[in-house]
């Protein structure tokens, strides 16, 4: 029998419903565990001004990792800290693509800066304080940032993970779909960051076990937070990957309180307590 101290909770697929909004029996159950000290984290790829809002929702304080890792700040921190990509790099990806800025989104400081003024409406999933600089006349904040996303054709987007690659030997990079057909997103990240290192540090920081830990999520980017939490749980909508590495895989989906049906399954069984 395990002691639940701690759930790591994944937002858009996961923890909210596809009109991005809480379901009452969720809120119900997580308020309760709250309330019995289990500690209560959003683990997102969201950055930390559009994941504020979630919190209201839920209608009690939590603990953030943004940006897959990169924003951190637990309850009660008055100001985050933030890992950022070294300055070089930033420098070369945007040398490298000098001529073809239009696809790059620069996280900084939970604001994206993009080189467009029609960005791709799938990158407003991430954050919607957006500062465009289609001119380039602006230097950009290459001492902060915290995630780089290249948004560009598929074929394109391999030549220019091939070409930093080149330039960066053991450069972080991560290539996921996107919603647009035939496109995907080059992710660079800081070294070593990811959704399952900052669970680490926050159960550091707590005092809590990662094997006190349940994480809940979908999608790619989970698969690290899933490697490091003691219980890992995943909605019938989860990607393949994802199912593949969960230590359950719900028959419900986020629109069918996947995450209440679990945990009182769990709490039935006698395998978790509080």
């Amino acid at each position: 029998m395990r002691k639940l101290r701690m759930l790591a909770l994944d937002l858009d697929g996961t923890l909210l419903k596809e009109d991005k909004t809480i379901s009452p029996p969720t809120r119900k159950l997580l308020t309760a565990l709250h309330q019995a000290g289990v500690e209560i984290a959003f683990v997102t790829g969201r950055m930390y001004h559009f994941t504020t809002p979630i919190q209201e929702l839920l209608g009690f304080p939590v603990h953030y990792i943004c940006t897959d890792g990169a924003f951190f700040q637990p309850r009660g921190w008055e100001k985050p800290h933030l890992k950022t990509v070294a300055p070089a790099v930033t420098k070369a990806v945007l040398s490298t693509l000098a001529d073809e800025l239009q696809g790059v989104y620069l996280f900084s400081n939970d604001r994206i800066h993009c080189y467009t003024e029609t960005p791709d409406p799938s990158i407003f999933s991430w954050g919607f304080d957006l500062q465009a600089d289609p001119d380039c006349q602006n230097n950009p904040p290459v001492n902060q940032v915290e995630q780089i996303v290249i948004h560009e054709a598929q074929a394109k987007v391999r030549g220019i993970q091939k070409a930093l690659g080149m330039i960066s030997p053991g450069l972080d990079q991560e290539i996921h779909p996107s919603t647009q057909s035939g496109y995907e997103y080059l992710i660079i990240r800081p070294p070593g960051v990811d959704k399952g290192s900052g669970l680490t540090r926050l159960a550091e920081i707590l005092g809590v076990k990662t094997t006190e830990t349940i994480a809940f999520g979908d999608w790619l980017n989970d698969l690290a937070l899933f490697r490091e939490a003691g219980l890992s749980i995943a909605p019938a909508n989860a990607v393949p990957e994802v199912k593949a590495k969960a230590t359950i895989v719900s028959r419900f989906t986020n629109e069918q309180d996947f995450i209440v049906r679990e945990l009182e399954q769990l709490f039935r069984e006698g395998k978790m307590v509080v």
